[in-house]
């Protein structure tokens, strides 16, 4: 083989190479529908796909989080309204021990009854979600109501989870403004008053209880209405994070995936060029091997 024709062949040999080259990665981007897997495809692509793959993460570790946050509230709120069920059965007691036909004896067994809706009241006001006390503000390990007096042990502290930047909700409820004189009344005690004033026949106690059991009854649905909006908002981030996700992706796939036409275009002509390739070479050894 004539040096002149070495050459030529070290030239097509290169050039086949880098055909093939070619067709592979046109191959490789036709099967995987991306054309960015690696920075030397694309280095500004592959470092914004980077960056919004972070981005990525981040949205759903928030959305899990405030999707936990929302189940949790929405416990309180179910539990709120679980409590204000049990003052209407408390007050009924007392509208039934305040009338004319009670006596002493029936009296003493609606104490008995409203000291156990008390006590129903207060497994209620320790409500846990998971390990987590949601009624004892950010001190949630142990439970915020004493089961034996009713005394408030929590604090009023506020849970802020962040959902975007920037904006970080409340996300628990407050126990302190629900059960005790924070939010107007004391409930616990309310309830332990008219238990008293029932045992000890004192209808006069029973009939201005009423009063005070209705204002306990306000204080729980002003709590419930609470929760419920604080849930609300964490549904509407939740909506809002999947659609920042879903405007992200789009985003992503537009800069990391072709067109799936001309990708297929360019896979047929890499094809072309690699076959030509390969039938020069293959002419140029054939026409060396024949002078040869």
């Amino acid at each position: 083989m004539r040096v002149t024709e070495r050459t030529k062949l070290a030239v097509l040999i290169q050039g086949q190479s880098r055909a093939a080259a070619r067709l592979h990665r046109a191959s490789r981007i036709a099967a995987e529908a991306t054309k960015v897997q690696k920075p030397s495809d694309d280095p500004t692509a592959f470092a914004s796909k980077v960056r919004r793959d972070q981005t990525l993460v981040l949205l759903e570790r928030r959305s899990e989080l405030a999707t936990h946050v929302m189940s949790e509230l929405e416990v309180g709120q179910n539990s709120l309204s679980e409590g204000i069920d049990i003052l209407a059965k408390v007050r009924e007691a007392a509208m039934n021990a305040g009338s004319g036909t009670a006596d002493a004896k029936s009296r003493a067994l609606l104490g008995e009854s409203v000291g156990a809706l008390r006590t129903a009241l207060l497994n209620i006001a320790n409500t846990r979600y998971g390990s987590k006390y949601i009624f004892g503000g950010t001190r949630t390990d142990v439970a915020p109501f004493d089961e034996a007096t009713g005394a408030f042990v929590g604090n009023d502290d506020v849970n802020r989870v962040p959902v975007m930047d920037g904006v970080a909700p409340p996300a628990n409820v407050s126990g302190a403004r629900a059960f005790t004189a924070a939010g107007g009344r004391d409930i616990f005690k309310d309830l332990a008053d008219l238990q008293t004033g029932l045992m000890n026949n004192d209808v006069d106690a029973v009939v201005q209880s009423l009063g005070s059991i209705d204002a306990c009854s306000q204080q729980l649905i002003r709590s419930q209405v609470e929760a419920g909006f604080m849930a609300e908002r964490f549904r509407t981030s939740i909506d809002v994070l999947a659609s920042t996700k879903m405007v992200i992706v789009e985003a992503l796939s537009k800069e990391i995936t072709g067109d799936p036409i001309e990708q297929l275009t360019e896979l047929s002509s890499a094809r072309i060029a690699y076959e030509r390739s390969v039938a020069v070479t293959r002419e140029l050894l054939s026409i060396a091997t024949t002078s040869t």
